[in-house]
């Protein structure tokens, strides 16, 4: 609308000369663009008021940063396109207004004001409704990450007994970490029943250990610690330490129950017994030691290495009262004992195999299979060897040479004869 055609439209009211000239110059600047210039095209409506604020935000936020030249840009396209917020006089009518204006007249608002609201609108959220990884805030989040995310969004899956039983690739599929009602004991067995195999983390589920803190700080070796093992019934806790003593603590308090001396060099690994009647200690003088569980006295001293031992290991294999202990060293060599469960007596004499096919070569690691049927063993020359307890003695029936470098952890699946 032009100033003469403001003035015409104008009733017969008493205003002053410069009030009716400033008022027709505010007119002029409010005259609308043709259709074709305007970015928002023919027969659409207003800007709403908070996309027009937006784009004043991101004007102010690049106009102190290094895109000055964009912000320029940014700011004659939106007083072009007359984008910004308007005006309203007192009659209620919008007047268009220039960058600058909005500046001078938003004193309070900070070049990173948006950032600042970025920034406060994920933790206000997470209060409402948290996400599936906390403290991890993003404005590119998607689903449970995402910041339009919604109480919907967040619902934990609830699996049934019958998932469970539904086999993937032959193996029961992964509960998820965020399930909101896990399986039971009772539908995680049935499952396996109905397979033939589960998932460990499906009986225990993390949910378990949510509220896990320390139970108990003890001081008792005069050095370092090298291993730690339970018993079969996870009342006692065994240590073996560089001071070539293995002592006995109780779960419950923490309590000394016996120390068990004999070794004159530190405790390289420990074993007991699946009849938890007894604990074997290996170290570096080269000897393993056997002590009995219930009165502590010595059972065995097994001298059958010419260096360190490396690991021990009991087989879970019965046959009859016969059953054996395996025992790796830095020697290159593993010695199968036999002890028998009724006398509890060891035999002096283990049955050994030398796997040194060069000189330097040590036995790292070894597994037994869930029934004890097979061993695995780890070296420095890359090799896993696998030995067989079904005929009458222990016998050698593969050498796997996978691996690049040393082997050092060996371990069998609970589920199926698979080795990690």
């Amino acid at each position: 609308m032009s100033s003469q055609a403001w003035a015409a439209a104008a009733p017969d009211r008493a205003l002053s000369p410069n009030l009716l000239l400033a008022t027709a110059a505010a007119a002029d600047m409010a005259e609308p663009l043709p259709a074709s210039n305007s970015p928002l095209g023919a027969g659409s409506g207003p800007l709403p008021l908070i996309e027009s604020e937006l784009y004043f935000l991101i004007a102010r936020f690049l106009s102190t940063g290094p895109c000055r030249r964009t912000a320029e840009v940014l700011v004659q396209e939106l007083e072009q396109y007359q984008l910004l917020p308007k005006r309203l006089d007192w009659e209620g009518r919008e007047h268009c207004r220039s960058y600058e204006d909005l500046v001078l007249s938003n004193k309070h608002v900070a070049p990173d004001h948006l950032l600042q609201i970025c920034r406060r609108i994920g933790p206000i959220l997470d209060k409402e409704i948290p996400p599936s990884i906390p403290r991890v805030n993003s404005l590119l989040g998607a689903g449970k990450q995402s910041l339009l995310r919604t109480a919907k969004d967040s619902r934990n899956p609830i699996w049934k007994g019958s998932v469970i039983a539904a086999l993937h690739r032959g193996r029961p599929p992964e509960i998820p970490v965020n399930c909101d009602k896990a399986p039971s004991f009772v539908e995680v067995n049935y499952a396996k029943q109905l397979t033939g195999c589960t998932r460990s983390s499906s009986i225990f589920q993390g949910n378990m250990y949510q509220h896990m803190k320390m139970h108990r700080r003890i001081l008792g070796h005069l050095s370092a610690v090298y291993c730690v093992v339970f018993d079969r019934t996870g009342h006692r806790i065994f240590t073996g330490s560089d001071d070539c003593l293995v002592k006995i603590w109780s779960t419950h308090n923490g309590r000394l129950l016996a120390t068990l001396r004999g070794h004159s060099a530190e405790i390289s690994d420990m074993a007991v017994n699946y009849e938890n009647t007894m604990i074997a200690a290996g170290s570096c003088d080269k000897i393993i030691r056997v002590w009995c569980l219930r009165t502590c006295a010595p059972i065995a001293v097994l001298q059958g290495h010419t260096g360190s031992i490396t690991s021990l290991q009991f087989s879970p294999l019965a046959k009859d009262s016969v059953r054996y202990m395996a025992s790796t060293g830095v020697d290159g060599t593993i010695c199968f004992w036999q002890w028998d469960t009724m006398s509890m007596k060891f035999n002096n004499r283990p049955l050994k195999f030398t796997e040194k096919p060069r000189p330097g070569v040590q036995m790292l690691c070894s597994s037994f299979s869930v029934g004890g049927m097979f061993l695995a063993t780890g070296s420095t020359d890359h090799v896993i060897r696998m030995y067989y307890f079904g005929s009458e003695t222990p016998e050698k029936v593969a050498e796997l040479e996978s691996h690049a470098d040393k082997v050092d952890s060996i371990q069998f699946s609970n589920n199926d004869d698979s080795i990690f």
